[in-house]
């Protein structure tokens, strides 16, 4: 593992991510930053959810799906 120095992540309305131990998708809803605390949490779908606290869902692409095994 290493340490890192920068990390930036870009979520958005109506993107899908997953959530929970069984990886269910879910949408984001709605996006609030908490200045007291400096928490960021994100509504989707499923429930509220912390930032960073789910995995993101692969990009489709528009291109071959067979590229992705090669």
């Amino acid at each position: 593992m290493s340490t890192l120095t920068k990390i930036s992540v870009d979520l958005e309305l109506g993107q899908t991510i997953l959530v929970g131990p069984n990886l269910r998708p879910a949408t984001i809803t709605k996006i609030e930053y908490h200045p007291k605390t400096g928490e960021i949490v994100i509504g989707t779908t499923r429930g509220p959810r912390r930032v960073l606290t789910f995995r993101l869902a692969e990009q489709e692409s528009a291109s071959d799906p067979a590229d992705r095994y090669r």
